[in-house]
């Protein structure tokens, strides 16, 4: 099994080099996310990446990573936020140093059985929206009032409590005809983001070469759902504020204004009333969007919701891969309310994405449970 390491200290790298030749592995380094990128190739099993790098960190490294490689990232308590946003890139394992070699080769034979397993699969597992839980339920009876009206929305709440799938449900009791169209801004690179709102003409610039609607088009008559709204770089705030306000926009390069009959649904993990006074974030567009303020609990808030998403997504998972019928022990429960959930529902997807392919037999113990 060949293994990568990423890491920008040197001490750290080639201890960990050296421990895993001595477990057998095969072994490349890389002193930067850059390199790596430039060298790696289907030849890796697994990736060992820090998080806190310089030159691209690993977050960065892993949305560059595009979902190819298993990756088990590497951070200190100082990194924990990072290491929470990259349960939503899909990272599976992570070790808080100083941690013991025998950890570290126990993630990689968990990763490595996750890839043989999966081979050639590529699942999504979105859980369906699941309100059990009383706090769940007082926020899902605001939302099912606002749903009707035409007011902006904006979602609080910590990365990966579930605000798309919130939106979603928004949109499906809403009575809207068009479709619900969601757009993460993170996940868009900057110089892009303005023509993927608005689309553009032929010739707009030098590969327009055909005209393309943008997803303000795309959602006509339904709801577009701005996610990480906070992204949106400064300069692109005031032109979204002229078009929720004039209720037209233009395409890049366009002549002809459009007229505009989208529901906007905005989210944000970050506080952007601080983000105002810093001044990267424009305050009038702030009160635009936010017309109607609703907070998703965090999942460790919720605790009567976990049991009942955990099976839900357990059930997609093993009809997704094929796997035989599975069900959690009363150890596994227990484990499973028993943690504080820092990555929230998404979190609690890869947990038990992992544990539904990894355990034996048709019990999930608390021993295939790992956080």
């Amino acid at each position: 099994m060949k293994i990568a390491i990423v890491e920008d200290d040197i001490n750290m790298r080639k201890s960990l080099s050296l421990a895993l030749k001595s477990a057998g592995f095969e072994v490349v380094e890389f002193r930067n996310a850059v390199d790596a990128l430039k060298k790696l190739d289907d030849s890796i099993d697994v990736i060992v990446s820090d998080i806190t790098m310089p030159k691209m960190d690993g977050i960065e490294f892993v949305k560059e990573l595009g979902g190819k490689y298993e990756v088990i990232m590497i951070t200190g308590n100082a990194t924990l936020n990072k290491a929470i946003e990259a349960l939503r890139l899909g990272v599976k394992d992570f070790l808080t140093k100083p941690f013991e070699i025998e950890d570290l080769i126990s993630a990689i034979k968990r990763q490595a059985k996750v890839k043989e397993k999966t081979k050639g699969k590529k699942v999504s597992i979105k859980p369906k929206f699941i309100a059990v839980d009383e706090n769940t339920k007082k926020v899902l009876e605001m939302a099912k009032k606002v749903a009707p009206t035409t007011a902006s929305v904006m979602l609080l709440g910590e990365s990966g409590v579930g605000k798309e799938e919130f939106a979603k449900f928004i949109h499906e009791n809403s009575g809207r005809s068009g479709k619900f169209i969601a757009v993460n801004m993170s996940a868009i690179p900057e110089n892009l983001i303005e023509s993927e709102l608005f689309g553009y003409e032929k010739g707009a610039f030098t590969d327009a070469t055909q005209s393309k609607p943008g997803l303000f088009e795309l959602a006509e008559g339904g709801t577009l759902f701005l996610d990480e709204i906070g992204e949106m770089p400064y300069h692109l705030q005031a032109k979204l504020l002229r078009v929720l306000q004039e209720k037209e926009f233009y395409r890049l390069g366009g002549t002809k204004p459009k007229k505009l009959d989208v529901r906007i649904i905005s989210a944000t993990n970050q506080n952007i009333e601080e983000m105002i006074k810093n001044n990267k974030f424009r305050e009038d567009l702030y009160y635009r969007l936010n017309t109607i303020p609703i907070k998703i609990p965090p999942l460790r808030e919720r605790k009567n919701d976990i049991l009942p998403i955990a099976e839900n997504v357990l059930k997609n998972v093993l009809k997704e891969y094929g796997l035989e019928k599975k069900e959690f022990d009363e150890s596994a429960k227990e484990k499973l309310l028993q943690y504080e959930w820092p990555g929230n529902i998404r979190e609690l997807i890869n947990v038990v994405q992992r544990a539904a392919i990894l355990s034996e037999g048709d019990k999930i113990t608390k021993n295939d449970i790992y956080f």
